[in-house]
């Protein structure tokens, strides 16, 4: 009895082992299935989630940015939530960035796009535990995390450098910026200003500013156009700016116009092929929102950041303008 109550037990415990090693193995495969489902967690324990406040939502260079950011966020396990004006709206844009901060979301990537009215709301968040990530437009006096785009003021200057290329240094300038508040637009009026003025046949008789409306931008072409005749070279400072001007010199037959845009939009690509835009500065929009994200995911993980990441710009022509395609 004794003999076969061991081998009873000795087969009961060899089933036992089998059937723990089959669920053990089991229950390894279904936790790496779920991981996958998942992603990546954001610190091990759980999945952050942030939000992009964009200035315009279904914007093309602001889709840009999301697409960046979208990706970065699928391959560090965040979740992202994008969100924005209709139509580029300053007041809107403090508004939802006031609501991300009551959500008490795990960090937000925001513009600064106005000292003054920004940088209290981007304290606040920072004062509540919510990391800030400025985007395309810095708030550098704020206490944000870091700030992630190009440099306005550089971006300016290769505009100016274009002018002086594209006209031997003399004629008379006007200029459309996308907006008189938001500082990015000024900066890069500013470092406009600063090449030409080393350029006494260079002179800037008039700006205006479109409010990043393509239909604005044509209707201030024109009216700068017909007031100021003289008027040889247009530059714009934002997206929608140069298509603005383009369909402003076509309306008043103005073939003679030297167009410098900025941004690599579809269609300015496809008007610097047909040449009725001579150049334009391109940012890297895609590049900025992955990074944003990249940043953030750095600094869930206790990392040190530095406090601005500079992203390249590239002038785009008839000779490379295939390269904006992939900005």
């Amino acid at each position: 009895m004794d003999k076969k109550w061991l081998a009873a037990a000795t087969v009961l415990i060899g089933l036992l082992t089998y059937l723990f090693i089959g669920f053990a193995h089991h229950s390894g495969k279904m936790s790496s299935i779920v991981r996958e489902l998942q992603g990546h967690e954001g610190n091990g324990t759980q999945r952050y989630h942030i939000v992009l406040i964009e200035q315009e939502r279904y914007h093309p260079y602001w889709e840009m940015v999301e697409k960046g950011a979208q990706q970065a966020a699928e391959e560090y396990g965040i979740d992202i939530e994008f969100v924005g004006a209709v139509r580029n709206n300053m007041d809107e844009q403090l508004n939802l960035l006031e609501k991300a901060i009551a959500a008490r979301v795990d960090a937000i990537i925001v513009q600064g796009l106005n000292e003054e009215k920004f940088t209290p709301l981007i304290d606040k968040a920072v004062a509540r535990g919510i990391p800030v990530v400025t985007i395309d437009t810095d708030a550098p006096d704020s206490n944000r995390l870091a700030y992630v785009g190009t440099d306005n003021l550089a971006a300016g200057e290769s505009l100016g450098r274009l002018v002086v290329e594209r006209t031997g240094g003399s004629g008379k300038i006007g200029v459309i910026i996308g907006s008189e508040l938001a500082e990015s637009q000024l900066q890069r009026l500013d470092g406009l200003k600063q090449v030409v003025e080393q350029y006494g046949g260079l002179e800037i008789v008039a700006v205006r500013s479109s409010n990043i409306s393509h239909m604005e931008a044509i209707q201030q072409a024109s009216e700068m156009l017909r007031e100021h005749p003289e008027i040889g070279i247009m530059v714009g400072t934002s997206a929608t700016d140069a298509l603005g001007m383009l369909q402003a010199a076509k309306s008043l037959k103005r073939d003679d116009l030297t167009i410098i845009g900025f941004d690599n939009q579809k269609e300015t690509l496809a008007a610097i092929r047909s040449g009725g835009i001579q150049a334009t500065v391109a940012q890297q929009p895609y590049l900025m929102g992955g990074m944003a994200v990249k940043l953030l995911y750095d600094h869930f993980q206790g990392k040190q950041l530095l406090p601005a990441y500079y992203t390249e710009v590239k002038v785009l022509d008839r000779s490379n303008v295939q390269e904006g395609e992939s900005l």
